[in-house]
């Protein structure tokens, strides 16, 4: 995705949200693996820390599970 794409992407998400603060399903399909990049970035970042490892770690498996929702009902 080019740099002017993703910023088109970003005022119609943000456009979205201000509008109706809802989400259409294409923004959560882009957010939803950026999302789960960043909690993995986290997970790293954190490792000597076992409680909030085992929360990212949750975090992580419902936004998986949730876009796996989202794309089977695409």
């Amino acid at each position: 995705m080019s740099d002017l794409n993703s910023f088109r992407v970003f005022l119609r998400i943000v456009q979205s949200l201000k509008d109706d603060g809802a989400l259409e399903k294409e923004d959560w399909l882009i957010l939803l693996p950026l999302m789960i990049e960043l909690i993995k970035a986290l997970k790293h970042q954190i490792q000597n820390r076992v409680i909030l490892q085992i929360a990212l770690s949750g975090v992580e498996k419902v936004l998986e599970e949730t876009l796996e929702t989202i794309r089977d009902d695409s």
